[in-house]
């Protein structure tokens, strides 16, 4: 059996809750305690950590039906699907979400790394995620993200939005700042990596390793997390 990749509808996005609201159905379902154990599990078992990481499901804005949210550097704004433009050609998709039909695409990158969503060893892992977190209810809290193989070890970031602009900046991690939300999350089984914060329950697949995780992501919207960090500005 094989997990269908979905081309992409503005649908997908725009019936996304807000950064807020989708923090209150994580804590609600008591998804962290599912992150750090099964979920973790699954990715270092499958050796993907490096390549894809856990985003909590939510939008910035509304998108008209002919955009699409593509991130470029450090700025992901609305792009024009109607405009012609030859720099579509470049675009990526960058996050997903698992629906009843497959897996759909809801935000992109320009001239990010493709990834072979479509392929094994992936679809095994896509298919086993997908079964976890159909069995605890998360589909619609948690989706997949890509990490352009970046370590573990880099460093945090922020992002925030302004109008219809969402902006990544470097950030210091501060663990007590209410106005912080983690929303996306990276694993590794290698305890000793340095700016890792692990889940009080974590469980390792083999030989004592954990699953580790952090949170990147602090959203401006005056909001609170995703693998970078999020803030808002409301």
């Amino acid at each position: 059996m094989a997990l269908q990749i979905l081309p992409y509808a503005v649908e997908h996005y725009n019936s996304l809750p807000g950064l807020r609201v989708a923090k209150d159905q994580f804590d609600s379902a008591k998804a962290s305690e599912i992150l750090f154990t099964e979920i973790g599990n699954a990715f270092v078992k499958h050796r993907i950590e490096n390549t894809l990481g856990i985003v909590l499901l939510h939008n910035h804005f509304f998108l008209e039906r002919y955009e699409m949210l593509v991130n470029y550097d450090s700025v992901a704004i609305p792009w024009d699907l109607t405009s012609g433009t030859t720099e579509l050609m470049a675009v990526n998709a960058s996050a997903w979400r698992f629906t009843d039909q497959g897996l759909a695409p809801y935000e992109f990158a320009y001239t990010a790394l493709e990834v072979s969503l479509d392929r094994q060893p992936m679809q095994s892992f896509l298919l086993e995620l997908a079964a976890i977190l159909e069995k605890w209810n998360l589909t619609n809290i948690l989706g997949i993200c890509s990490l352009g193989e970046k370590s573990i070890d880099r460093p945090a970031t922020m992002e925030f939005t302004s109008g219809r602009a969402n902006i990544t900046l470097p950030f210091d991690i501060t663990p007590n700042d209410g106005n912080v939300i983690d929303a996306t999350w990276q694993f590794s089984s290698n305890p000793s990596s340095s700016s890792v914060h692990a889940g009080p329950n974590c469980q390792g697949p083999k030989n004592g390793q954990r699953p580790m995780v952090f949170g990147q992501c602090k959203n401006r919207c005056k909001g609170k997390p995703h693998e970078s960090r999020h803030t808002s500005n409301t």
